[in-house]
């Protein structure tokens, strides 16, 4: 019997409020100027991710096989 190999990763949801503080649908928006600005810092961008409600954005971490 082989061992199994675990990960673990983080993963936040954030609502998105306007400067009123109702709930915003402009994730999509939101979303492509993190990916614009990952890229440009040499980073992932496909850990910002969409929601299926669009006032919801999500960030995951990268998997990681050890806890430290």
């Amino acid at each position: 019997m082989g061992i199994v190999k675990r990960r673990i990763g983080l993963e936040q949801e954030f609502f998105l409020v306007d400067e009123m503080g109702h709930l915003s649908d402009r994730a999509d928006e939101f979303l492509q100027g993190c990916h614009s600005m990952a890229q440009a810092q040499g980073l992932n961008p496909n850990y910002f991710v969409p929601e299926f409600v669009k006032s919801m954005v999500k960030i995951n971490t990268h998997p990681a096989y050890t806890t430290t």
